[in-house]
């Protein structure tokens, strides 16, 4: 639908495996959990934007909301620094 070639669609969920992986580090190095999440919500705001730009209203509800889900590790950690 965006016209990426097929062989980009490694790419997305590699980034969401490190996403997940950095706020599982969380537990044990803040900084590493905080910068995962921001890396994390900067993901879904851009699919949110890619969605909007190829107009697929379809398609922006899930990360529209994956996007304040992602931010409160976010919040989390930064209010418990």
């Amino acid at each position: 639908m965006f016209g990426a070639p097929g062989s980009w669609h490694t790419m997305p969920a590699l980034l969401k495996f490190a996403g997940a992986a950095g706020l599982l580090a969380d537990i044990f190095y803040r900084p590493l959990g905080i910068a995962a999440a921001v890396r994390v919500v900067r993901f879904f705001l851009g699919a949110v934007v890619s969605h909007l730009r190829v107009k697929d209203v379809k398609g922006v509800p899930v990360p529209f909301v994956l996007v304040p889900v992602s931010a409160a590790p976010l919040v989390l950690g930064l209010v418990n620094l």
